[in-house]
């Protein structure tokens, strides 16, 4: 597990734990900045605006058809609207599909 996973899953624990506006989940949720600010992710960085807005929409048509896309409807609903690919997501996120639907299924509660 990468740093980037393994603070998004102390941060998860940490919501479901003492909710969302706790103060252990704002410490978490600093940690998370500052990682990915080491690595160049902000929001003066293209890439990592472009990242957040992919990621909502993938959160979006992922509660709309409540399914979770295979990585070539993503990939092909991505290259439409100009969209970060399953392949930049995944290397953004340090998450696989898999593991990605995963988080979202559970973001989302989606059933499949």
């Amino acid at each position: 597990m990468n740093e980037v996973e393994e603070l998004r899953e102390k941060l998860h624990n940490a919501i479901e734990e003492y909710g969302l506006n706790s103060e252990e989940v704002y410490k978490i949720s600093i940690e998370m900045d500052k990682l990915l600010n080491k690595r160049g992710y902000n929001e003066k960085n293209l890439m990592y605006n472009k990242y957040l807005e992919s990621m909502f929409e993938l959160r979006k048509i992922s509660k709309i058809f409540n399914e979770f896309p295979s990585v070539n409807e993503w990939n092909k609903y991505a290259k439409e609207k100009y969209l970060l690919n399953s392949e930049s997501l995944k290397y953004i996120s340090g998450l696989n599909w898999h593991k990605l639907k995963d988080k979202i299924k559970k973001e989302m509660k989606i059933k499949k």
